[in-house]
């Protein structure tokens, strides 16, 4: 679909043949193959925009709608092709929620949307990386001052789209403490949010230590090479004490082995 805007908002006469040209051409049969490129005339342009157009719902010239699923669907054939995902306004929280939401157990999270979250009755914050362990929040020994924390579950896709919007839009006051696995691609999650004032580690010992996985942590190479450039900070010396292990050590080992978990301030 970007593909057919492009090609009609430039007014381009052809294109290089790729996978989804050659998908395209023989879906409409528009399009002439000349070696490596698809030559299109004016009139295949046109002809291109008024088939995309039945086929998809939507003007391919104007591009794919604005909204969300909801309101793509007023125009658009299919949906899902909605640039805003379900998650993408949403988080997912536990631990001491605002008074204007239900108190929860320990075990319990909730959904929300952000238009929800009232950020000036937040104290701090926790971010935990993997959903298991942001289930098991509750079982981990963690520093007694997060005890009235938020606590945020990262996620990914649209859910780490809302998670950041989030910590995009905190007041400075509120602290943020990320919880990672203890590896490079950890570190890079904790270095790259748009908030982060701490890290919560584990208390390392020769039996957690035991538990890491060296190829794990060898195929983080490319998230080790940012870290190797990044301005770390304080976290410099967690770096260099991962490098020196040389292994990946997971939250849920973490919580196994009752290790437990310590604040480090990024400045």
């Amino acid at each position: 679909m970007q593909a057919v805007h492009r090609l009609l908002r430039d007014e381009l006469d052809s294109v290089a043949r790729s996978r989804t040209w050659d998908e395209i051409q023989q879906t409409f049969e528009l399009g002439e193959p000349r070696g490596r490129r698809l030559h299109f005339s004016s009139a295949h342009r046109h002809e291109l925009r008024e088939l995309a157009q039945r086929a998809w719902g939507f003007d391919p010239l104007v591009g794919v709608p604005e909204g969300d699923r909801r309101q793509v669907a007023a125009s658009a054939i299919d949906e899902k092709i909605a640039r805003e995902r379900p998650n993408d306004r949403y988080v997912l929280v536990k631990g001491q929620l605002p008074a204007s939401l239900p108190r929860l157990t320990p075990e319990m999270s909730l959904r929300i949307p952000l238009t929800a979250l009232h950020r000036d009755a937040i104290s701090q914050v926790v971010v935990v990386e993997n959903l298991d362990s942001f289930d098991d929040w509750h079982a981990f020994t963690a520093p007694a001052e997060l005890a009235d924390s938020l606590v945020l579950y990262r996620g990914h896709g649209g859910l780490a789209h809302g998670a950041c919007q989030l910590l995009s839009i905190l007041p400075e006051q509120i602290s943020v403490a990320v919880f990672p696995d203890w590896d490079p691609a950890g570190l890079r999650i904790a270095h790259t949010l748009p908030r982060a004032d701490a890290l919560l580690l584990p208390e390392l010992d020769h039996h957690l230590l035991a538990k890491g996985n060296r190829e794990h942590f060898a195929r983080q190479h490319l998230a080790a090479q940012y870290l190797d450039n990044a301005a770390l900070g304080e976290w410099e010396t967690v770096w260099d004490t991962m490098k020196a292990a040389q292994v990946s050590i997971k939250q849920q080992h973490m919580l196994a082995l009752g290790r437990p978990l310590r604040r480090v301030a990024r400045y």
